[in-house]
């Protein structure tokens, strides 16, 4: 006799499993979780830090690369007399900026490198 209840308590495990597997609920709700989900990304505040991470690193590093030498054109004054401070400054100010760039542009790729790995 126990076997036979044991046998008439799997039998009901198993047909609750498949009713809960079939339950038409279950992607109602799914769908339900994705759009709550979705919809609360797209009513987060905007800040500077959000802004300047969707940013590419290449114009960044640009921009930073930049900063960098005109901070160097203002200062050389200060450390040499020369008549050639000015396109010393530029020419500073232009490698600066193209090595801003391309550190950029390596942080980029490595990025995506490790984006497509995963």
């Amino acid at each position: 006799m126990s076997n036979q209840s044991n046998e008439v308590e799997r039998l009901k495990r198993i047909r609750d499993n498949q009713l809960r597997a079939r339950d038409p609920q279950k992607k109602v709700n799914k769908t339900q979780r994705h759009i709550a989900t979705r919809y609360r990304q797209s009513r987060k505040s905007l800040t500077a830090k959000s802004v300047f991470a969707d940013i590419p690193k290449k114009w960044a590093g640009f921009v930073a690369g930049l900063f960098l030498g005109v901070l160097v054109l203002l200062l050389l004054p200060l450390f040499s007399d020369s008549s050639s401070n000015d396109f010393i400054g530029i020419g500073v100010m232009a490698i600066l900026a193209f090595l801003g760039f391309a550190i950029g542009q390596a942080a980029d790729a490595k990025a995506d490198l490790e984006d497509l790995i995963r």
